[in-house]
C-alpha cells in the first residue's frame, strides 16, 4: 500500500492519496445515508469498487453499491454523466415482454448469423429477463418516490394492435406473458382512445395492448439527479478519464488511466461540471480496486478480457415541444404509446414529445449517419397517430448507440476475470431495466443475497 504524500495548494497543506490506499470515510456519507440503505450490524468491511461509464448504467449501479457500503469511484472519459447512449435515448419505461415482435432491426451479415445461432440457447432466458424487467419498473419508482427525483415522468403503456391479425398474435401470447407475471391486457380501440384522446381517430386501430407499470421519462435527467444522490453517499466522479486497461491477480484489479480533457476549453453554454471530481494527475496512474464494474456499453470490448461478440444497436430520435392549444387540450400522448408494426415509440416527458424508431445494428467502430428518410419516418409515424401535436419547428434529431449481443439479451453478472463485472447491453425496452440491473448485480459484487436468479444473462455465456 502506498503512503499518503502531501502538496501544497496556495500556501494550504493538503493531502493526497495515491493507488491502492483507502481514502477516509466521507462523513456526510454515513450522516445522510438513509434508514433502510444502513448496512446491517456485523456487517464485512467496505470495498473499494471502481465503475467505469457515468451513463444510466454507471450511474445507478455506483448508487447501489454506495447504497450497500462500497468506495466508489467513477470514471468517465467524457465531462459529465449521461452524454453518450443514455443522452437523446428512448424515453420509453416498459417491462420485457418476449415474442412481441418478430421484426428484427436490419444488420451486417456476420451478425445475422450469431444472431440465428443463438436462437435455440436463450433457456430461462425470457423468464429472468421479464423478472427483471419488473423488479427495475418496481426500482425506479422507489427512488423516485424516496429521493424525490423529478425526471419528467409520465404513467402508462399502451401497445397498438392496427389490424385483426396482430391482435390474434397476442392473444395466443397473453397467458403465457401472465405466467411470467406481467401485467398485461388486451384493451379494445374504443378503451385506447380514452386513455389517449390524443389519437388520430381516422388510424386504424383494432385494439390496443395495456402494460401495466410503463411509462416514460427523462433517463439522462434520471441519471443527473440520481448522481447528486449518489455523492451524498461518497461516490466520486473522475471525468475527462480514459481507462486504458484492467489487470487482476486473484486479489484484487488494477486500473490504469490517464487524463484526458478536451483540446479546447468549453465555450459558453456549454455545460460544465460543478469541479466536484477528485483531482486529476497528468500521464498514465495505475490504482488498485477490489472490484471493477464494466458500464461502458461499447467501451467495453476493449476492456473485459474476453472476446464478446457485442454489435452497436443504433436508434434515432426527434423531440419536439407540445403544441399547446386551449381549444385542444388532448393534443400528443398522455404517456407511452408504442407501435410494433412501425417500429416506432411515442412518449411524453414533460411538455415535449420524443420519438424513437429507425433501429439498426452496426459495428463497434462504424457509425452509420441515419438517413433523411430515417426522421422522416418517425414524423411520419408521429403524424399517423398524434397529428398536429408538436411544434415541428423547434424539433430536435437525436441518435444514440449502445451495445447489443447476438441474443439480444443483456450481460450482468461476472466477467471471466477475478473482481470484474460488467453491466452492459440493457435490452430493448427503453431504459426500464437499468435500476433493476444495476441493483440486482451491486448485490452480486457485494456478496448479497440473490433478488433473481439472472444466470441465463450472464456474461459467461459468451465466453
Amino acid at each position: 500500500m502506498s503512503r499518503p504524500q502531501t502538496g501544497t495548494t496556495s500556501g494550504k497543506t493538503r493531502r493526497v492519496y495515491t493507488t491502492h490506499e483507502l481514502r477516509p470515510p466521507t462523513p456526510t456519507a454515513r450522516s445522510r445515508q438513509r434508514p433502510n440503505q444502513a448496512r446491517p450490524p456485523g456487517a464485512a468491511l467496505s470495498r473499494r469498487i471502481a465503475v467505469v461509464g457515468a451513463g444510466l448504467a454507471g450511474v445507478t449501479t455506483a448508487y447501489e453499491l454506495a447504497a450497500l457500503g462500497a468506495q466508489v469511484q467513477v470514471f468517465e472519459r467524457g465531462g459529465s454523466v449521461a452524454e453518450q447512449a443514455s443522452f437523446a435515448c428512448s424515453a420509453l419505461l416498459s417491462p420485457a415482454v418476449p415474442a412481441l415482435s418478430t421484426d428484427l432491426p436490419s444488420a451486417p451479415l456476420r451478425f445475422r448469423l450469431r444472431r440465428w445461432r443463438a436462437r435455440g440457447k436463450a433457456g430461462d432466458a425470457s423468464a429472468q429477463l421479464a423478472a427483471l424487467s419488473q423488479l427495475s419498473l418496481a426500482r425506479t419508482a422507489a427512488l423516485r418516490q424516496e429521493l424525490g427525483l423529478e425526471d419528467e415522468a409520465s404513467q402508462g403503456l399502451l401497445l397498438a394492435l392496427p389490424d385483426a391479425k396482430r391482435v390474434a398474435a397476442v392473444e395466443v401470447r397473453l397467458e403465457a406473458w401472465k405466467a411470467m407475471g406481467l401485467n398485461v391486457d388486451l384493451i379494445e380501440a374504443g378503451e385506447a382512445r380514452l386513455r389517449e384522446p390524443g389519437l388520430n381517430p381516422d388510424a386504424p386501430l383494432a385494439a390496443a395492448l395495456a402494460v401495466a407499470g410503463g411509462g416514460a421519462g427523462n433517463a439522462r435527467l434520471f441519471a443527473q439527479q440520481l448522481r447528486q444522490q449518489a455523492r451524498r453517499l461518497g461516490v466520486t466522479f473522475r471525468f475527462h478519464t480514459t481507462v486504458r486497461g484492467l489487470s487482476s491477480d486473484g486479489t484484487g484489479v488494477t486500473l490504469r488511466h490517464d487524463y484526458t480533457p478536451p483540446a479546447e476549453a468549453p465555450t459558453r453554454g456549454t455545460e460544465r461540471e460543478p469541479g466536484d471530481t477528485l483531482p486529476q494527475a497528468p500521464g498514465m496512474q495505475d490504482e488498485r480496486f477490489d472490484a471493477i464494474v464494466l458500464c461502458n456499453g461499447l467501451g467495453a470490448v476493449a476492456l473485459a478480457g474476453q472476446r464478446l461478440p457485442l454489435a452497436a444497436l443504433q436508434e434515432v430520435t426527434v423531440t419536439a415541444p407540445l403544441r399547446l392549444l386551449e381549444a385542444h387540450p388532448d393534443l400528443g400522448p398522455k404517456a407511452a404509446w408504442v407501435d410494433p408494426a412501425r417500429g416506432l415509440t411515442i412518449t411524453r416527458i414533460g411538455q415535449r414529445v420524443r420519438v424513437t424508431g429507425g433501429l439498426a445494428v452496426t459495428g463497434v467502430q462504424h457509425r452509420q449517419p441515419p438517413a433523411t428518410a430515417d426522421y422522416e419516418t418517425l414524423h411520419r409515424g408521429l403524424q399517423h397517430w398524434f397529428p398536429g401535436s408538436v411544434l415541428h419547428q423547434q424539433v430536435q434529431q437525436g441518435i444514440s448507440r449502445r451495445a447489443v449481443a447476438p441474443d439480444g439479451l443483456p450481460l450482468l453478472g461476472a466477467g471471466t476475470q477475478p473482481g470484474l463485472w460488467l453491466n452492459l447491453s440493457p435490452g430493448g425496452s427503453g431504459w426500464g431495466q437499468a435500476c433493476g440491473a444495476a441493483q440486482a448485480l451491486a448485490r452480486q459484487v457485494m456478496g448479497e443475497s440473490a433478488l433473481l436468479d439472472l444466470s441465463a444473462l450472464s456474461p459467461q455465456r459468451l465466453a
